[in-house]
């Protein structure tokens, strides 16, 4: 492919880049949950089994597990990646059917119920993608990564697990990826050439737990894009940051903790994986958890 276009130069405006430390997740066998396969989680899938499917040829191990309760209606043809055949069918189990069907040699499972679904093994480490679009689904993720963090602190696992969170509005949107419950600075202190812990996307961004004045629970993103309420392009979007965030983990090569997305304007923006960055939103969230 050709780009009269040189590759976009880096802003050093922002110095935390020079400081920033990726996280190690270069493991062997992983397991990856997807939990949520509407907007996002829709298009995000065919990148993750691409990623699963070229690693699995290097002698790696990805698995997939989608999960999602909801059956494909007319009105999620929009803005969700599903065709006329698919309706009626639950949303995790066709996807999964078409892409094990792409990729025979995946391990891709379905779960239609709740993230009740999500085990956590002592032989392989987990990733936690959340594609939700409610509080209520969020403190159920965070509520699970509590679980493991206080598994690893007592040692009932030594195998880590991180939730990379999707969200977004009508034009812009958020990722972000984090493994620990505490807003103590000390809890987050790097190691001189890796991350090992960061703060939960929940602490990142603390309203992520409070129901918008607008955000109907009986709405589903589908609705809120034929009431105007959401870009048809803003999901694809998202998941094109997330599907690039999750190949660069997986080969301990992601050295951001938050992506930004304008579409409307055309702006990205990461936040680096570097002590300023963490101790900032950190010190944020305490003050939001202490006001």
């Amino acid at each position: 492919m050709f780009s009269l276009s040189s590759p976009l130069q880096l802003n050093f405006s922002d110095l935390s880049i020079l400081n920033a430390k990726p996280i190690y997740f270069g493991f062997p066998h992983v397991q990856i949950y997807v939990v949520g396969c509407g907007g996002t989680g829709s298009f995000l899938i065919p990148h993750l089994c691409r990623i699963a499917n070229f690693l699995n040829e290097t002698g790696r191990q990805i698995d997939l597990t989608l999960i999602d309760f909801d059956r494909i209606e007319e009105k999620n043809l929009y803005r969700q990646n599903f065709c006329q055949a698919e309706l009626g069918y639950n949303k995790a189990q066709a996807l999964a059917m078409r892409y094990k069907t792409m990729f025979p040699k995946l391990t891709i499972a379905a779960r239609s119920d709740s993230i009740d679904a999500i085990e956590f093994t002592t032989y392989k480490p987990s990733l936690i993608v959340g594609c939700v679009d409610n509080a209520r689904a969020r403190a159920s993720i965070e509520e699970l990564m509590i679980q493991h963090a206080s598994m690893f602190a007592h040692g009932v696992t030594k195998k880590p697990c991180w939730w990379l969170d999707c969200g977004n509005s009508y034009t812009h949107g958020q990722v972000a990826i984090g493994n620990w419950d505490s807003v103590e600075l000390d809890d987050y202190v790097l190691e001189p050439a890796t991350c090992i812990r960061l703060p939960l996307p929940t602490i990142q961004y603390p309203e992520l737990l409070l129901q918008q004045v607008d955000e109907d629970e009986d709405i589903s993103c589908a609705e809120q894009a034929l009431l105007n309420g959401q870009s048809l392009n803003i999901n694809s979007q998202m998941a094109i940051v997330a599907g690039e965030m999750i190949h660069q983990l997986l080969n301990s090569q992601l050295k951001r903790m938050q992506v930004e997305v304008d579409i409307f304007r055309g702006s990205v923006s990461s936040t680096w994986i570097s002590q300023e960055n963490i101790d900032r939103l950190v010190e944020r969230a305490k003050a939001v958890v202490y006001q």
